[in-house]
């Protein structure tokens, strides 16, 4: 009994590298680090819009997937949709801006 424990346990040590770099485990880190990516890539395109006091006032909504930014909010005029395209788009990171401004009423 003793020797089976004990090759069990060896068979367990040998195996555990092979679970790590198992491809379900990687494609588990890849999403967990694209989601953190998405999020600081979100907070820079907030931080830069609020950078700018006429967008600032806006108080306007980033989100992010995979590089494609979506801006959301309402505007006062279409200079500041303009305006919040560009500076998205001078982030790093971003590959693609879908701005989902709207004018208010």
């Amino acid at each position: 009994m003793k020797s089976f424990t004990t090759r069990a346990v060896f068979l367990m040590a040998l195996l555990s590298p092979a679970l790590l770099t198992s491809p379900l485990v990687h494609a588990a880190d890849q999403v967990a680090a694209a989601q953190v990516s998405d999020a600081e890539l979100a907070g820079k395109v907030k931080a830069a819009l609020d950078s700018d006091a006429d967008l600032k006032k806006l108080n306007l909504k980033v989100t992010s997937k995979q590089g494609e930014v979506t801006i959301t909010g309402t505007m006062t005029d279409d200079q500041q949709m303009y305006n919040a395209g560009v500076i998205a788009e001078k982030v790093s990171g971003v590959k693609y801006v879908i701005n989902n401004m709207t004018m208010a009423q």
